[in-house]
Formats: structure tokens, C-alpha cells, sequence
């Protein structure tokens, strides 16, 4: 000030210059200072600009921002570049498609089928039958049986950690192990099943499609197999029950015949009007013979007498016989045995008839039951794969770097919401 007031008594008219001086300092004080504050973005920027210190809620702050982008975002993808860039074991998947189909027209006919085109419902229970059956722990156990060692194709030192199956892995990892290797899929309208299998050999996929294909189809048929063993047990039975029925008409009908003295109702009326046709042209030539001489010869001779008694016997036998046969007083007819017989014989023939039809039956269960009922027809065979398709490593770095983009976005913005709220 001192100087500024002598170079105004020394220069006169220096106020003038005085105040122009101290507007061009007041312009460049505010133009550093607009400076100052759009160069920082930070209170910390501010602080080192001005030369403080931050306070200790701003180096938190700071802190958890490094961490929460070093942990949310750096370290995921720094992580999924090295492990699907470098570390990841190729993956071969074989697939192959197949339809269950029966080699016979035993099932019976589906009408709907017909009409819908949706496969008939005992195929549609066979396929669930082997979806899940490939899907099960009980197919792990049919391939170990066939000496192939599951745990050695999926775990082995040229597989990558966290790829392999653990080396100490219980039945039930495993399986979910297996699960995820394995996939299935089928069209509800045509029933095309495809399947999918990855491992981390060519060979080894192609081998395993082959082998699952194998044990699903001798899977399916064992289970229809047990179903034919209860029908042929049910045809048995009925078989064994029309056999006794038939037996037991049998004795009914000789009983019968042993107690009437019958052996053949038809043949004894056959024999009974033969007697009798042959006693009553017996008895008209008698009766001829005594109306010829009745006229000459008196009826109380012996001769006369004689014709007499042998014409009156014939009347008899023959009123016998056709008693026989009609019926008449308290004896038992032929036409009484014949009702009964014709009763006992007709359940005899009916059970003759149960009985064959029986026997049909069962032939013919025998007979399906010793075919394979069921094939795994596939129409794309199973091939070794050219190339790897998995693990889809482009597809999954840029999948972890989205992911980790949108997280550490979402809780940086929660960081400054929380800053913000506190400095209020």
C-alpha cells in the first residue's frame, strides 16, 4: 500500500491506475477459481488444490470407491478373461435324435393319434420312461455295470478345476454332475427326443450318446418286460380256471349220463323209433293176419287167441317204447334226460369254448412277450465332434463384463446417495 501510495504522489494521477490494477487482479482471482472448481471433482481435489487436508469421511469415501470398483468390476473380469481365455478345458458335445417305437400292433390302435397326430399314449409313457431315465442315478449305475468309469472321463489333471468332477465326489454330486453334462429335449407333436451330451473328449461324448442309447432301450423293455410277466401270470390263471371248469362240466355231464343210463340222447331216440317203426310192422301184418281169418275162423279158437295175445304184446311194447320217448306217468322220458342232458352239455360246451379261448390268449402273450416290444429308433447317429462348442468363452466374458458393469454401477451410485446424504 505504502508503495502503490508513493508511486501515486510520485506519478500524480496514479488512483486511476491503482484501480485498474486491482480490477484485473479481481477478474484473475475469479477466473482461477471457476478453474479450480470445474479441474476438481472431488472434495479431495479440492482439498490438495487449496493445500488441506480431507476430512476422514472423504478418504473413506475414496477408499470404498477403489474397492467396490476393484472387487465389483476389475477383479470379475480380470478372472473370467484369464479362466475362459486361458484356463477352461474345451468341451465336446455329440447329440444324437431317436423316437421310441413298438415292433408290434399289440398296444392296440390310438384313435387320437389318428386324428391329432400326438403320438399314442403308451409311446408317450415309454419316452418319459427314458427321459427320465437318462436323467437318473440309476443310468450311472447300468454304465458302471458296463465298465464305463463315469468318474474317470469327467475327472482327470488335463480338465481344469473348476470344470472337473471332484475327485471325492458322493453319488448324489455326481449325479447333479451328470445332470449338467447331460441334456434332453422332445417334441410333444412328434415325440423326437434329442439328446446331448458334453464331455471334455470328443470320443468320450460320442461314446457315452451310444452307451445311454443302449441302456435306455434295455431299461424300457425291462419295465414292459415285467408287465408282460403280470399278464402271462393273469393268462395262466385264466387258463388254469377254464380248465377246471371244463372238467368239472365234464363230470356233471357223466354223471348224468351214468345215472339215466344215457350215453347219447339223439342216438337212443334214433334206436327207440327204429324198435318201434320195426314192432309196429310187426303188429300190422298180426292185425292183417286176424282181420284175414276173423271171418272163418271163430275168435275164441286157440289159433285166433294166439294172434290175439301177440297182437295186444305188440301194442304194449310199443306204447312202452313211446313212453320212452314222450313221457307219460311218473318214469323219467327221454325228452326229461334229453332237457337236462342238453343243459349240462351246453356248460360243458361253453366252457370248451373258455377254455380254447384261453389257451389262444395265452399263446399269443407267450409269443409277444419273447420279442422286444420296444426299439430306441435313432435317425441321427451319434458322430464324434469336429471342434469344441463349450465352454462359450466370448459369450461369458462379455456376460461377466456386463454383469459386473451393472453392479458396480448400481451400488457406486448407492455410495454417492449415501455420501450425499450424510454431508446434508
Amino acid at each position: 500500500m505504502e508503495t502503490l501510495a508513493q508511486h501515486h504522489e510520485n506519478s500524480g494521477g496514479g488512483s486511476l491506475i491503482g484501480l485498474d490494477a486491482s480490477r484485473k487482479i479481481s477478474e484473475r482471482l475469479a477466473t482461477s477459481a471457476r478453474k479450480l472448481r470445474f479441474s476438481t471433482s472431488s472434495r479431495s481435489g479440492l482439498y490438495k488444490a487449496v493445500g488441506l487436508r480431507p476430512r476422514l469421511t472423504d478418504r473413506l469415501f475414496t477408499v470404498a470407491v477403489v474397492m467396490l470398483t476393484l472387487f465389483t468390476f476389475v477383479l470379475p473380469n480380470l478372472v473370467s478373461i484369464v479362466y475362459y481365455g486361458y484356463l477352461a478345458s474345451d468341451q465336446y458335445e455329440s447329440e444324437t435324435r431317436f423316437t421310441v417305437r413298438s415292433s408290434t400292433p399289440a398296444l392296440g390302435k390310438d384313435q387320437l393319434a389318428k386324428v391329432t397326430g400326438i403320438p399314442a399314449a403308451k409311446i408317450v409313457q415309454d419316452t418319459q420312461i427314458v427321459l427320465n431315465f437318462i436323467k437318473s442315478r440309476e443310468i450311472l449305475d447300468v454304465l458302471q455295470e458296463r465298465q464305463i468309469d463315469i468318474k474317470k472321463i469327467f475327472d482327470g489333471d488335463s480338465i481344469d478345476v473348476w470344470a472337473r468332477l471332484p475327485e471325492d465326489a458322493t453319488a448324489e454330486e455326481l449325479r447333479r454332475y451328470w445332470d449338467s453334462m447331460v441334456s434332453t429335449s422332445v417334441s410333444p407333436s412328434s415325440g423326437i427326443v434329442g439328446l446331448y451330451v458334453r464331455a471334455f473328449r470328443a470320443e468320450d461324448a460320442a461314446m457315452l450318446v451310444r452307451e445311454i442309447l443302449k441302456a435306455s432301450e434295455v431299461v424300457v423293455n425291462e419295465v414292459n418286460d415285467r408287465i408282460w410277466k403280470d399278464v402271462i401270470a393273469t393268462a395262466e390263471a385264466n387258463l388254469d380256471n377254464a380248465k377246471q371248469q371244463l372238467a368239472k362240466a365234464r363230470e356233471t355231464v357223466a354223471a348224468a349220463r351214468n345215472r339215466e343210463g344215457v350215453l347219447d340222447v339223439d342216438s337212443s331216440s334214433k334206436i327207440i323209433s327204429t324198435i318201434i317203426t320195426t314192432i309196429e310192422t310187426e303188429r300190422l301184418k298180426l292185425q292183417q293176419q286176424y282181420d284175414a281169418q276173423i271171418a272163418v275162423v271163430s275168435a275164441k279158437s286157440p289159433q285166433m287167441r294166439v294172434l290175439r295175445r301177440e297182437i295186444d304184446s305188440k301194442e304194449r311194447q310199443i306204447a312202452d317204447l313211446n313212453g320212452q320217448l314222450a313221457g307219460s306217468g311218473k318214469d323219467r322220458s327221454l325228452a326229461d334226460v334229453s332237457q337236462d342232458l342238453s343243459q349240462l352239455e351246453l356248460a360243458q360246451t361253453l366252457a370248451e369254448q373258455q377254455f380254447a379261448s384261453s389257451v389262444r390268449t395265452m399263446e399269443q402273450v407267450r409269443f409277444i412277450s419273447r420279442q422286444q416290444l420296444l426299439y430306441l429308433d435313432s435317425f441321427l447317429a451319434p458322430r464324434v465332434p469336429d471342434e469344441a462348442l463349450y465352454p462359450r468363452r466370448g459369450l461369458w466374458i462379455g456376460v461377466t463384463f456386463l454383469a459386473s458393469l451393472i453392479i458396480w454401477a448400481i451400488f457406486l451410485s448407492l455410495l454417492y446417495l449415501v455420501r450425499s446424504r450424510l454431508a446434508h
